[in-house]
């Protein structure tokens, strides 16, 4: 597993957990230092393709609003 592979999962770990324990200020934090380590487009992925595959429905409108500017 590359290191790259390694950075990838971790923040996807990372990312639900802030997700979870309803901390937009983490999850925003996580994202900003996974575009510097991995990059805008691979962050991307993660979140599309990823990370909303392990979310309840609720978790999802929750991220929804949280890019909207919203707290539920």
């Amino acid at each position: 597993m590359t290191q790259h592979t390694r950075v990838g999962l971790f923040l996807l770990g990372e990312l639900i957990a802030a997700l979870r324990a309803n901390d937009a200020d983490t999850f925003r934090g996580l994202v900003s230092k996974g575009i510097q380590e991995l990059g805008a487009k691979e962050v991307e992925d993660l979140l599309l393709d990823r990370l909303y595959s392990f979310l309840t429905v609720e978790e999802q409108d929750r991220l929804t609003g949280w890019h909207l500017g919203v707290n539920l």
